[in-house]
């Protein structure tokens, strides 16, 4: 997609969701003259309208980092380019001085020399009007979007992704293994006599589970068992039955049979989060289609399972568990957790034990599709 065509589809888009927004804004002042109920539904009927925008801008953020990344780029190629004409033609100059160029030859090349610096200048002016074009709607975009919680910043390139899973990895392991990062971390525990494993066989919850064969789980959190607490191990950390700590391809020391001291979460500080509540979200099942179903989170939590007792019972999915997945909110913010169910839990189409949602995920629990919305 080129400059021009970007513009105009971001623009189009925009005026769609600021008209959705300015919906929004008005029934709210309306309510006075309507039931609590019609101003609700028609808000939450142009919240989903303004996200389903957001979802078809958001992918092209991207492109626009790329277009003025490339035409940043061209401008600083340009600029030093430019910076050489005055040397070259002090070079021609000396060269005419010891006959080398007649005069002829001197003139026509220090004419082309500043002619190309001209055009130089010009395409930079080019340039500058391509960045403040893209640039302007990239933030009108923004500006529009943020209030809401709609906008979703491109991903980092690839380098700084890297760097920032390694530094992310580095704080896990200080958290749950203590110590700084100069030397292997060291954790006492009792006697591990076998690999902490739990094998898809055993989550089944009852005979009507269909358990699939490629799904695999593994945790840690049997051995806060005897602890008096609970350990906390992330999916990229795993406990073998020598008593070896693998995070990612890395081995950590423990020392076995001694103890463990398990320290309780530190509460965030005060002010640190919004107060719960202040964000809603919706669970919306089969969206855009006329099987759409809306769910509201107005608990702080949110079950979803083939048995009774669950706040979304699905009953025709034969790889829904009875207890599946909840999805929770902490503070201010909302979480998705695996319960163990045999066939596993996506967001976005990976496999998840748990997950921080930040509004606009793809949830498939068995073969049955969610979307996740955050309205502010």
């Amino acid at each position: 997609m080129d400059k021009a065509e970007l513009l105009n589809t971001l623009n189009a888009l925009a005026a769609k969701y600021e008209q959705h927004r300015q919906y929004i804004d008005k029934a709210k002042a309306a309510a006075s003259k309507f039931s609590s109920a019609v101003v609700e539904k028609v808000i939450l009927d142009h919240e989903i309208k303004s996200s389903q925008v957001a979802d078809e801008v958001n992918p092209l953020m991207p492109r626009f980092a790329e277009l003025i990344a490339g035409l940043e780029g061209e401008k600083a190629n340009i600029s030093a380019s430019k910076s050489t004409v005055d040397e070259q033609i002090a070079e021609l100059e000396l060269r005419h001085d010891i006959g080398e160029l007649d005069d002829g030859d001197f003139e026509a090349q220090v004419a082309d020399l500043r002619n190309n610096a001209a055009g130089a200048n010009d395409r930079i002016a080019a340039i500058d009007a391509d960045l403040a074009e893209l640039g302007g709607g990239r933030d009108k975009w923004i500006n529009l979007a943020s209030p809401s919680g709609h906008y979703t910043p491109p991903p980092p390139p690839a380098d700084e992704l890297h760097h920032a899973a390694r530094v992310d990895i580095k704080e896990d392991v200080s958290t749950v293994f203590g110590g700084g990062h100069d030397g292997p971390a060291t954790v006492r525990v009792p006697d591990v006599q076998d690999e902490i494993a739990i094998e898809t066989a055993e989550v089944a919850e009852d005979e009507g589970d269909v358990v699939s064969a490629d799904v695999q789980f593994a945790s840690a959190g049997d051995l806060g068992g005897d602890l008096g607490g609970d350990i906390v191990i992330s999916e990229s950390v795993s406990v073998a039955a020598d008593g070896d700590v693998v995070v990612g391809a890395s081995e950590v020391e423990i020392e076995i049979g001694a103890e463990v001291e398990v320290r309780p979460p530190v509460a965030p500080a005060p002010g640190t989060e919004a107060d719960a509540g202040s964000r809603r979200a919706l669970l919306i099942y089969q969206e855009s289609t006329a099987e759409e179903q809306i769910y509201p989170f107005t608990n702080d939590q949110l079950t979803i399972g083939r048995g009774r007792e669950n706040d979304i019972q699905i009953k025709n999915d034969s790889k829904v568990s009875r207890y599946h997945c909840k999805l929770f909110r902490r503070g201010n913010n909302f979480y998705i957790e695996d319960i163990k169910s045999s066939n596993g839990t996506l967001v976005n189409g990976e496999l998840i034990t748990d997950r921080r949602l930040f509004g606009g995920e793809e949830i498939v629990v068995g073969e049955t599709y969610f979307r996740f919305r955050i309205m502010e």
